[in-house]
């Protein structure tokens, strides 16, 4: 097995695995690899940490995968610690700890970057740490500032021999993806609003398997929004402390009134949302949605976000939600962002 060692750089927000390869007469691959996070954070908690200490490259084409350390470094790539201090020679590098919740809409953290790989089809493994690793746990901070144990709830070994790591779950993507000689960008995105579960017991949350997708980012679009602070001034009740404003994404057609919220049995559901939050420094309302398939969609305003538990399936839809404005047929081009108001 071929071991290659790769690092991360804690606190950027775009760089990536950029691979060439391929035989002397094949231009070279540019393919950058990051992870992102959609925008369907949960209302209840403040951070939503996981770290990352692996990741492997698994070749359809014949060969052995390809397997990265993802640690922290400075600017330089040299290992540093949480301070930002040098790692002793001798000692292990720091695994990388993400909070989800500051890579939202487009926004993305790399987790291996400038990596020579071979142009064809792969398939990806990407392992996190359970809430009982004994060094590096994932974990939820609570509104009240409780600390839960975290769990990703993957597949349970990397195929093609990689295997497991002990307190460790694995992301494994079955489907492959093409390393072309033209530029490529990969994303592994959690829905956290529809896959982050809290339980009574170990591990206190876990972050369901089919909430996390791989997208290449080379071929969406974006969505870029605000909302007007007399549509917020109408949909809020000055009263209530617990509204939670969301924008709901849905397939063109769906009606105001068949815009249902993840929770609950209603057959119309969104595709995904995306959180809406004060900006301080331009003082509008805004939100996001990254890496959608071109194409239309249908757009939904609530501040009654508090009120989708996000239990797909639960019955009865906990009272209160709804759909307070819409925007129908917005158009998303692919590598473009594309602008909203409400």
């Amino acid at each position: 097995m071929k071991y290659l060692k790769l690092t991360a750089v804690a606190g950027v927000v775009s760089l990536a695995l950029v691979g060439c390869g391929g035989d002397s007469s094949s231009p070279a691959a540019t393919t950058p690899v990051t992870l992102s996070v959609t925008d369907a954070p949960v209302d209840e908690v403040k951070e939503v940490v996981v770290t990352f200490g692996t990741v492997a490259l698994l070749p359809q084409d014949g060969g052995s995968p390809l397997i990265y350390d993802v640690y922290l470094t400075d600017d330089e790539g040299n290992p540093v610690d949480e301070n930002g201090d040098p790692i002793p020679d001798g000692e292990d590098p720091v695994p990388l700890s993400i909070n989800l919740l500051d890579y939202q809409g487009s926004k993305v953290m790399p987790l291996i970057k400038d990596e020579v790989v071979t142009v064809g089809n792969y398939k990806l493994c990407v392992f996190a740490n359970d809430g009982d690793h004994p060094t590096h746990p994932s974990y939820v901070i609570e509104d009240d500032d409780t600390e839960r144990e975290l769990s990703v709830k993957g597949n349970g070994a990397c195929p093609q021999g990689v295997g497991k790591i002990d307190n460790t779950g694995v992301l494994y993507f079955n489907d492959s993806v093409a390393v072309n000689p033209q530029n490529n960008d990969f994303a592994v995105e959690f829905d956290l609003r529809r896959g982050l579960k809290n339980t009574s017991t170990f591990p206190d949350y876990s972050i369901q398997r089919t909430s996390v997708t791989l997208i290449n980012t080379a071929v969406t679009g974006n969505i870029k929004g605000t909302v007007a602070t007399a549509t917020f001034n109408a949909c809020n009740d000055p009263a209530d402390a617990n509204v939670a404003q969301a924008v709901y994404l849905y397939e063109t057609g769906t009606t105001q009134e068949n815009m249902a919220p993840i929770g609950g049995t209603d057959t119309v559901k969104p595709l995904t949302s995306a959180n809406v939050s004060y900006n301080e420094t331009q003082q509008f309302y805004e939100f996001s949605f990254g890496f959608l398939d071109p194409g239309n969609y249908n757009l939904g305003y609530t501040c009654t976000a508090q009120h989708d538990d996000g239990e797909e399936g639960s019955d009865p839809v906990a009272a209160g939600f709804n759909i307070f404005s819409i925007q129908p047929n917005v158009s998303v081009v692919g590598d473009q962002n594309t602008s909203v108001e409400f």
